[in-house]
């Protein structure tokens, strides 16, 4: 987990451990609440993406790894495509796999999602910026605070952790 229970108590200044399975819960809700907001994952997590045809696959996530590409071929076999086949990149927030130069995409079988690709990616502890961080503790302790109804306090909380993910956030188009 990219921020921990004893983090989120630290913050709080809370020493005593009654509260914990309350913490926990708001914890893992802020961290859901800026996985959603910023199209990002705060913790690696195992991923897969179908895809219909060869091309720039591209990856949800921050920093892909682990990547292996699983495909049917024209003869309806299960294959592994070699690493060396394709490179990963990054532009503008989003990774995509891409053919290495002088390799060509194997034929695929004509039918729905013949390709997978299987990887891990997101913040690990050590990869997530501070500014994140300091986004989950304040939106976590906000709702710990302010647990019994909207407030303008609660609101401008809100703002404060929008405006500190702003610059991580993926927008779809």
């Amino acid at each position: 987990m990219s921020v921990t229970l004893d983090e989120l108590k630290s913050h709080l200044r809370i020493t005593w451990t009654n509260e914990d399975s309350l913490l926990q819960i708001y914890l893992d809700a802020a961290i859901n609440f800026l996985n959603e907001y910023t199209g990002q994952r705060l913790s690696v997590e195992s991923r897969v993406s179908y895809f219909d045809s060869f091309g720039d696959l591209e990856l949800i996530g921050d920093s892909p790894t682990s990547i292996v590409v699983n495909y049917i071929d024209v003869d309806g076999a299960l294959q592994v495509l070699s690493s060396s086949i394709f490179t990963l990149k990054q532009h503008k927030a989003r990774a995509y796999l891409t053919l290495s130069y002088d390799q060509s995409w194997p034929e695929v079988r004509s039918e729905d999602a013949p390709i997978n690709v299987a990887y891990s990616s997101g913040y690990s502890v050590s990869t997530l910026p501070d500014t994140l961080k300091a986004a989950v503790l304040i939106e976590a302790a906000t709702q710990y605070e302010f647990r019994e109804n909207e407030s303008i306090v609660k609101l401008q909380a809100r703002k404060t952790v929008e405006r500190l993910v702003g610059p991580y956030r993926i927008f779809n188009l």
